[in-house]
Formats: C-alpha cells, structure tokens, sequence
C-alpha cells in the first residue's frame, strides 16, 4: 500500500522532509501548505509539487492525506494535530521539541490517545546508520557492562536537547532514569520558539546505578573544529571493559580491554542527514501497516520530554528530582522568569 502524506510548513527543516521522498515507494508526497505564499511556492517549485494551500483545512479536505508533516515552531502543535485527526490522517510527523511545557505535552498526549493517531517525533537520528551501529556494540556487550555517560551538545536543552536526550535513552535501551539533578543559567541559546536556558548541566542517574552527564551550554566542548551549533552532539561511554564514543560530523569507535588500538569510523552529517530521515519517513508506513512501532513514537519522545521537565524542576528547586516526577506547568516559565532577572 502507498500512503499520501502532506506537509505543513514550508521553512528551511521542511526541505529535508521533502528530500525524503526521493525514492520512497511507501509514501507519496502530494501536496504543501503554508501562510507564506512565496516560501510555500518557492519550496513547490524545487521540489515539483504542484499542489499548493495557505490553509490547513483547505489542504485537508481536499487532498485527506493518510499522513501530516508538522514542520512548524513548537508553539503550534495541538490545533493542527486535532485537525488532521478530524479529517481522517492517521499518522503525525512533527518536528521537536514535542512541546514547550507540561501542560502542551499533557493537551498533545490527549489529543493522539483520544483520536488514535500514530505520532512520531523527529529527533531522527535513531534512524542513522552510525548510532545503529554503535548501539549494535553497546548490545553486544563489546565494552562490558555501561557504568558512565558523557553526552555534550549546544543550542538549548528544548533545540538541541531533545536530540541528545533521545539518543542517550535510545543507546540505553529507553530505560527510563530514576532521579535528575540539574543547574542553569542565561537564557535562550537559540531563539526560534524555544524558551530555555541558554546553559544546563544535568545528572541523570538510570536503573543499575549507571550515571550520565549531559551539557548543553554554548561553551560546550563537542564535535572539534565545528561552528555550527547543530553540529555539537557527543556522546561517550564508559563500561567495565572498555569505552565507546559517538561524535556528529566527526567519527565514532570503541575500544575494548586488551586491544591494542580503538575500532574508529567516519561521522558525515551530509552522508547520514537525507538516508536517516528517510528511514524515518519510511519507519511511518510500517508503523502504520501495523509491522513495528517507529522508533520516534510519542511514547518514546514524552518519556524523553519528562526527563527534560524533570530537569527543569531540578534547576528551579535546587534539588535532586526522583522520576517520574510530577511537574507543575508553571515550572518552565518560574525558572525562565528567575533566569532572566
């Protein structure tokens, strides 16, 4: 079966989604949809789609895609969601962060439960060849048993954070932490709709006793010799046998105990970004055929998000969180509002 799929949104991410399509026999790319008349047909004329809407709804009703890209700020989330769910769309892919706060994530968990849609989240890289690989030697217990994580980026903790955070529970099996303790100061880091602070330190401590230290400030040491924000995303691992390490754009390895020398391959963002989001994409018709869950399902990108909240009332408390937590909605906004004095 070919699914219809539609997107909603025309910005710069948009393209890569489109980029997507190229050679995916699973789903048709059928038509676009933006308030921004000249960035909409911009993206229609290099990308052939000739089927063009300013409006949501419009765009719905005619073409009653199976499928909703969602490229938009995080701000706007539930409306179109609840939308495409009254027209008949059965899978949702939107960009993250999932949602700002607490009470946006709960509104978008009710909504996808209550309408039965399939939602998944794109913090992508779950879907690239190297993290595979790398997982595949963290599972195979090739450097003994995961006592230590160090996983650094930039950006802020609700831009490049959620891709960092998922990786690190997708590399531990979406083993959920029990406690968080954080810190932060500044604020934004990236201003695009994401209302965070600008730096954050955080622990996590996961079943087992393993304990990961994540950094997302804009001093940061990640990928070497990058200037790109985006491009910052480290991950190191350290187990009773050896170590492992995974840097975006650069390379990734592992070392075992009685080896001479470490196990080393390339990272390329221009090779893993179009085929990963691809993968993807394509993971969004199995999904739906009922083969396997995307690996970016809701479920996966809220636990995530809890962890990201649970650090949020870490750094406002001052205190170690036990998770799951209960996360009062007003915590982002204290805890910007606090920053910002």
């Amino acid at each position: 079966m070919t699914y219809k799929s539609a997107i909603l949104g025309c910005g710069p991410r948009a393209e890569i989604h489109m980029q997507a399509y190229e050679g995916l026999n699973e789903i048709c790319l059928s038509a676009l949809c933006d308030t921004n008349r000249e960035r909409l047909d911009a993206c229609g004329d290099e990308y052939g789609i000739g089927r063009r809407y300013t409006g949501l709804q419009e765009m719905l009703e005619r073409e009653k895609p199976d499928i909703l890209h969602i490229v938009t700020p995080p701000a706007i989330r539930e409306e179109p969601m609840l939308l495409a769910a009254l027209a008949g769309v059965r899978g949702i892919i939107v960009e993250k962060p999932i949602a700002l706060d607490p009470a946006q994530a709960g509104a978008i968990r009710y909504i996808a439960e209550r309408r039965g849609l399939k939602v998944a989240v794109n913090t992508q890289r779950r879907y690239f060849a190297t993290c595979r690989q790398l997982k595949k030697v963290l599972d195979e217990g090739l450097i003994g048993d995961i006592q230590w994580v160090r996983a650094v980026t930039r950006g802020n903790i609700l831009s490049m954070g959620p891709h960092m955070v998922d990786l690190l529970l997708f590399f531990l099996n979406d083993t959920s932490p029990v406690n968080v303790w954080a810190t932060a100061s500044g604020m934004n880091g990236y201003d695009y709709g994401h209302p965070a602070p600008a730096d954050m330190l955080i622990r996590y401590i996961f079943p087992g006793g393993i304990t990961a230290y994540c950094e997302d400030a804009a001093s940061a040491v990640g990928t070497i010799g990058e200037d790109d924000f985006w491009q910052h995303l480290e991950f190191n691992f350290w187990g009773s046998r050896g170590r492992a390490w995974w840097r975006q754009n650069s390379d990734w390895g592992y070392h075992t105990e009685g080896t001479a020398a470490p196990v080393v391959e390339p990272t390329s963002w221009a090779e893993s970004d179009v085929p990963g989001q691809q993968e993807f994409t394509r993971a969004m018709a199995a999904w739906l055929d009922g083969r396997e869950v995307h690996l970016n399902s809701l479920n996966r990108a809220l636990q995530g998000f809890e962890a990201i909240m649970g650090a949020f009332l870490s750094a406002y408390t001052g205190r170690v969180v036990d998770l799951p937590a209960m996360v009062p909605d007003d915590t982002v906004h204290k805890l910007i509002e606090r920053l910002e004095r």
